[in-house]
């Protein structure tokens, strides 16, 4: 049985899954990422290993990409493209931000509770992207899913595997030094 909430509870729920991780020294998260093209009707699935070290740093690698953000600079090495890409954030929110600060881009448009388990529907506040997103958190108040509408228009999917609530090892700054073969490109000039 579902129950539909829209109270002063919502909010107070949300923010203690948001403790849950502002609390701790680090997150490491095992995800599996579905992106479905309906253009191409294809699905695409990834494995990321998503790590964050506070307060504005993360590292996100795949098996073809890695990004890595400090602050509001991201690099995004393109294994398959060969290229390094340093950019400005564009307005989208920040993998950690989905969580840990949640209020200051997003409002609580609805929540359910389903058993152990509580789905929110956020809005964008105006000026983020992406526009709405749902999160689904467990009884432990773990995020188990963020599903979303990328910029492309494509449905990304991340079911959350693995969590470890503890200070990554080690920030790869990959972009300090140029792989052979790859090129630079600073779209912050």
């Amino acid at each position: 049985m579902s129950l539909i909430l829209l109270s002063s509870t919502d909010v107070e729920l949300l923010d203690e899954i948001s403790r849950h991780y502002s609390s701790a020294e680090g997150i490491q998260w095992k995800i599996e990422s579905v992106v479905y093209s309906e253009i191409f009707e294809e699905h695409d699935t990834t494995l990321i290993d998503f790590n964050f070290f506070p307060p504005d740093t993360f590292l996100i690698s795949s098996e073809l990409e890695k990004i890595a953000g400090i602050g509001d600079t991201i690099w995004v090495m393109s294994k398959r493209h060969k290229q390094i890409q340093k950019k400005a954030t564009d307005g989208s929110v920040m993998p950690y931000n989905f969580i840990l600060n949640w209020d200051d881009n997003y409002a609580i448009a609805e929540h359910r509770i389903n058993g152990d388990y509580s789905m929110f529907k956020l809005k964008s506040l105006g000026s983020v992207l992406p526009e709405s997103l749902l999160l689904i958190s467990d009884g432990k108040n773990r995020i188990r899913k963020i599903q979303y509408l990328d910029s492309k228009g494509d449905e990304v999917t991340m079911l959350f595997k693995k969590e470890k609530l503890k200070k990554p090892s080690k920030f790869d700054k990959f972009f300090e030094d140029l792989p052979e073969g790859y090129e630079f490109i600073d779209l912050t000039e």
